[in-house]
């Protein structure tokens, strides 16, 4: 779970939206009429539902100050502000630190602002480098405040930067600097229910859930796309192969009444059934019997993706059901043909 504190334009959520570790993402700002101007960057696109994420996703935005408590925030993992405390007043600065650290309290925060020490670089930057920034800490500053905060809360914090100055400037350092606060405890099930009696005070403005394989409905989806794809290619395969031999007759064997073929597809190899072939070329075998095609399931299920996504051939087997004709043993896709046209062609 990783929130963004001030997210303003959510430039920052939608990249994090694609992060394959991160399963619920918030944002929050002040400014609604900005995230709703932005939200759009944040919702599902239609690729989205053509092929799922692996991971669930869900993705919220609310409207309110970052300086109150809300156990909407609790139980998060990472909480980032960036570019933020540097628009607050000090009496709202407390409260953010007693709101982020002492109630919301992530297991990591990560705080960024901008380096007063690299503003002599800026050379169109007066006091400050925007008109709503309130103050703009050296780094000695920024790092007293952290120190002091991550005493006061509990945490342990380290600091990088980004942005480098040019190799003559290096002692001004780095363009904005980086706090990052590990929590250094545990906190008791006892402490967590309190908080969670607060009252909600955060307006959602956004709350979507992104399509994911997780869900039953878009993993037989999935499934299906990917299992009939390739059982229509086998199909055609066989027929391909079975007119094949029916114009070259004076060179094929007779005598093989069920029409099995000897021809490869995709890296299978498909030939006549004999008493010595392996079970498992058995199972994996398409082939033709009376005016059927059969493509057994077995088949279809070692296709690795077809495997990653169902993991057992049961599971394939119950989403395939009800799609297509299967054998009453369960264990082929059945096609119905006309072997006549097919010779015709």
């Amino acid at each position: 779970q990783v929130a963004d504190l001030g997210c303003s334009e959510c430039s920052l959520l939608h990249r994090l939206r694609f992060w394959n570790c991160i399963e619920f993402l918030v944002g929050v700002d002040i400014d609604e009429e900005t995230l709703r101007r932005k939200m759009h960057t944040l919702t599902p696109l239609p690729t989205h539902y053509l092929e799922p994420m692996e991971r669930a996703l869900t993705v919220i935005l609310y409207k309110g100050s970052v300086c109150e408590k809300d156990p909407a925030l609790l139980g998060f993992d990472l909480i980032s502000c960036v570019e933020l405390i540097e628009h607050l007043e000090l009496d709202d600065l407390d409260k953010l630190e007693d709101a982020l650290f002492g109630f919301m309290a992530p297991k990591a925060v990560v705080i960024t602002t901008p380096n007063a020490e690299f503003n002599i670089l800026l050379p169109k930057t007066q006091k400050f480098r925007h008109p709503d920034h309130k103050f703009e800490w050296s780094r000695e500053e920024f790092q007293s405040w952290a120190f002091k905060v991550a005493r006061h809360f509990n945490y342990t914090v380290e600091f990088s930067g980004v942005g480098k100055p040019p190799p003559e400037h290096e002692e001004v350092g780095f363009c904005s600097q980086i706090a990052l606060f590990m929590k250094n405890y545990t906190e008791s099930e006892e402490s967590i229910n309190i908080k969670k009696q607060y009252k909600s005070i955060y307006k959602t403005v956004l709350h979507v859930v992104y399509p994911s394989l997780q869900e039953e409905k878009y993993l037989r989806r999935a499934v299906l796309n990917v299992a009939l794809l390739h059982a229509d290619r086998m199909k055609n395969s066989l027929l391909d192969s079975h007119r094949n031999r029916e114009e070259n007759k004076q060179d094929i064997a007779t005598g093989v009444t069920d029409h099995r073929d000897a021809y490869k597809y995709s890296g299978w190899s498909f030939g006549l059934e004999t008493e010595t072939q392996s079970e498992e070329n058995e199972l994996t075998q398409p082939f033709i019997q009376g005016n059927t095609i059969h493509i057994p399931l077995e088949a279809i299920f070692i296709i690795s993706k077809v495997k990653k996504l169902c993991g057992s051939l049961d599971v394939l087997r119950n989403f395939i059901a009800g799609e297509v004709p299967l054998s009453e043993d369960g264990k082929t896709i059945m096609y119905s043909v006309n072997l006549d046209d097919v010779q015709e062609v």
